[in-house]
Formats: structure tokens, sequence, C-alpha cells
């Protein structure tokens, strides 16, 4: 007796505006949590002005990204309506039901934060407590972001290669390690942070690299098809390898020399590729990998909104909200002081 089974091959369920909400979320958190680090662990004497200044510039990469990152979810969720529907019949056994909370309360906690720290210098008031009530909200609330988009994808036993506690942790690695890059960048005039900033991406590309291995050399499902993919994809499981490896190097000369713009300029968009190819590796192209029949899943990238220009567009947005932010921030800054010095002089006079 002979038996035919059937199957074709699955549609691809999450698009490329996964990839990018993953991305910016994970630049997000990583922004806020290095910049309440610098309030949190500041001395009982308040900030350095070096200190300051990283708090400052981290909040503000914070706020641009925590401005794209939600946008990108609602597109990937097909229909806007789906949002009402996760609060409407709230499940408490969906991470993604436990998001729709975790994140509108997120992106107040930094929108909160990042004003109050505005007034605080504009005022030159230090307002100390505040801020460092309102770190350490932002720092819970990051960590409920990680352990939401991180769990999200590490329950799913259809994806062995998802199904593991290490997933988490190895995608905020990924995130982090851009941080200190996107920061000298941001503070490109003022050279003498680089070497501070080189040793923040040296230990998050040393726990990145120890994470990856550990997860590798695991004896569970996941370890297992993630060596199985390495050894099939070899190339594609070299790229990131390869972005790691001059990140280190990179991270080491400026660790021990100010390097000029183009070369931070090069560092950024290493440490960007490296964060966002390894989402579309881990959320796109596994889905191409068979789950319950033999068969692959084709994909191929479309140029409309639910491909290359979602992509391109999202990217815009957050340079549209970079530029926004800080000129809008540099012009409430010239006006304060010029308020202030027609005071003075008036007083004086």
């Amino acid at each position: 007796m002979i038996r035919e089974m059937l199957a074709r091959p699955q549609d691809i369920a999450w698009l490329p505006w996964a990839v990018q909400y993953f991305f910016f979320i994970g630049l997000a958190c990583g922004a806020v949590l290095f910049a309440g680090g610098q309030r949190m662990f500041s001395r009982r004497k308040g900030l350095s002005p070096q200190q300051s200044q990283l708090e400052f510039s981290a909040l503000m990469l914070a706020v641009t990204a925590v401005v794209v990152a939600p946008l990108a979810l609602n597109a990937d969720l097909h229909q806007p309506a789906r949002v009402w529907h996760f609060y409407a019949h709230f499940t408490p056994w969906s991470w993604m039901s436990w998001g729709s909370l975790f994140l509108p309360l997120f992106s107040l906690c930094v929108v909160g934060y990042f004003l109050a720290l505005i007034y605080s210098r504009l005022k030159a008031r230090p307002l100390p407590r505040l801020l460092k009530g309102l770190a350490f909200l932002c720092a819970l609330s990051a960590i409920s972001i990680l352990l939401y988009t991180g769990r999200e994808v590490s329950v799913l036993r259809a994806q062995p290669l998802w199904f593991s506690l290490w997933l988490p942790l190895f995608i905020f690695l990924t995130a982090c390690q851009a941080i200190p890059s996107l920061l000298a960048i941001w503070l490109w005039r003022e050279p003498q942070y680089q070497p501070l900033l080189a040793r923040w991406q040296f230990i998050n590309l040393v726990l990145l690299a120890l994470v990856t291995l550990l997860w590798a050399s695991g004896d569970n499902l996941s370890a297992q098809a993630l060596r199985q993919w390495a050894a099939q994809s070899v190339t594609m499981a070299a790229f990131p390898v390869v972005l790691w490896l001059m990140l280190l190097g990179l991270s080491l000369f400026m660790w021990k020399k100010t390097l000029p713009i183009s070369v931070v300029v090069l560092q950024v968009a290493v440490a960007l590729t490296l964060c966002w190819s390894v989402r579309w590796l881990l959320l796109m192209q596994t889905q191409t990998l068979p789950k319950y029949n033999v068969l692959t899943n084709p994909y191929s990238l479309p140029l409309g909104s639910e491909g290359l220009l979602a992509i391109i567009g999202t990217f815009g947005l957050w340079i549209a909200a970079i530029i926004t932010i800080r000129e809008s921030v540099r012009w409430l800054e010239l006006k304060v002081s010029g308020a202030n010095r027609v005071e003075g002089e008036r007083h004086h006079g």
C-alpha cells in the first residue's frame, strides 16, 4: 500500500517590517540603558561633564529610535486594527499582548526622561533624584522590552534555531555593540570620548562572542540547528563573523588612538550592518527553512512597501527624526541662552 503525502512551500509570515522593529527597538534599549548607566552609577556629587554629555547624547539617540520602532511594528501587523484587539482581548499567556503594554510604557518613559533632562540642562537645575528615578524606570522598562521581544521569538518550538534562552541576550548584545560607534559619530566634534566608547564596544563584542559560543556549544535542538545551519550556509554564517572581527580591530585601534571622522563613519556602518544583518538572518532567513516538511520556503525581497521600500523608508524616517530632534534641541538651547544673556544685560544695566 502506497500513501503519497503532498506539501507545498509556506508563505513568509514575518515581513522586513519585523526586522526593522527589532533593529530600532534594540538600539533604543541599548542607548537608554547606556544613558541611564551614566546617571545611576555617577558619584554623589553629580555627573562629571563627560558623563553628562554621554547621557544626553545617548538619550537623544534613544528617542530617535523609539519614534521609529513602534511604527515599524504597527506596519508588520498588516492590519492597524489588530493593535486595538491587543487591548480589547488581552491574553496573559501571549508575549505579544504583554508587549502591547510594555512598548507604550517604554516610549513614554524614554520621552519623559529626555524632556526632564532637557529642562534640567536649560534651567541649569541638576534634579538628581528625579533624573535618577527616571533612569531607573527606563532601565526596568527597557529590560521588559528586551524580555518581550526576545521571548516572542524564542518560545516558538516550530523553529528549533529560535527556541533558546540565549537568543534574547544575543539579540540585545548585537544592538548594544552599535551604541558606542553611534555615539562616536554623534560626538564627532569631541574626539576625547573615543577611548571610553571604544572600551565599551570592545566589552560588548567580547560578551557577544561569549554568548554565541555558549549558544552554539549547547546540546539542545537550538544549538544543533545553529551548527547545522552554519555548516550548510557557510557564506551567510561567515558574514557576521567578518563584521565582528572588523569591529574588534577598529575598537582596539580607537582605544589607543583617535580615529579620523572617515574611519568612524566606516565603524558605524559596520556596526549597524552587523546589528541589522543578524536580525535579517534570524528573522527572515530562518523562515525559509522547512518546519513540517522537507521543502524549503523560497523568499525574494519585493521592491514595494513589504520589502525594499519598507527598509529604505524606516531608515529615512530615522534620519529625519535625528535631524529634527537635534535641531530642535539646538534651537531651544540658543533661544534660552539668548534670553539669559538679554536678562543679564538688563540686570547689569
